[in-house]
């Protein structure tokens, strides 16, 4: 995980501001798995882990948390591994958590994600002018939404390697 935050393309998608050390990570790590307004899960595939999915700042009173994703192993990408463990995750904080609403940031450059994002039935909610470094430059964020009630309509969203064995939780 630590190496993934530094590949270029994950800095320039999730605009991580420190820099990653070994000792960073697995503090996120204990941190994530010891936090009630946090469930991660590990990305695998052929049991190798190559990305993450969070649902974080999990709110229990409004039923809301944020979702977060991302493929660290360039090789793995363009896959579809992304959009699937999204869909799981999305149907973990539907289902299990009995969350109300996910939602979410991107920035608005983030072409291939926002497509991803409408695909599972995110809507745009917002535009947060300003609020992302790309490089030097600043561009808007998106903050995109999903309700429960809308969640089965993006069910054919799932694709790729298929459900089975791709998420782990930590």
């Amino acid at each position: 995980m630590c190496a993934w935050m530094k590949d270029p393309v994950v800095i320039r998608n999730i605009g991580f501001g420190k820099k990653p050390t070994l000792a960073g990570t697995k503090h996120w790590v204990r941190a994530a798995l010891q936090s009630e307004s946090t469930s991660a899960f590990a990305i695998l595939r052929s049991d190798r882990h190559v990305g993450n999915v969070v649902l974080d700042r999990i709110d229990g009173r409004l039923g809301t948390a944020r979702l977060s994703v991302y493929v660290g192993e360039s090789s793995q990408r363009r896959k579809g591994i992304g959009s699937t463990a999204c869909y799981l995750a999305i149907r973990h904080g539907f289902e299990c958590l009995a969350l109300h609403k996910i939602w979410l940031t991107v920035h608005a450059e983030h072409f291939r994600a926002i497509e991803t994002y409408r695909r599972l039935g995110f809507s745009l909610e917002g535009i947060l002018r300003g609020e992302f470094l790309l490089g030097e430059r600043r561009i808007p964020v998106l903050y995109m939404g999903l309700f429960r009630e809308d969640f089965p309509a993006a069910a054919g969203a799932c694709h790729g390697d298929g459900e089975k064995g791709l998420l782990q939780r930590p």
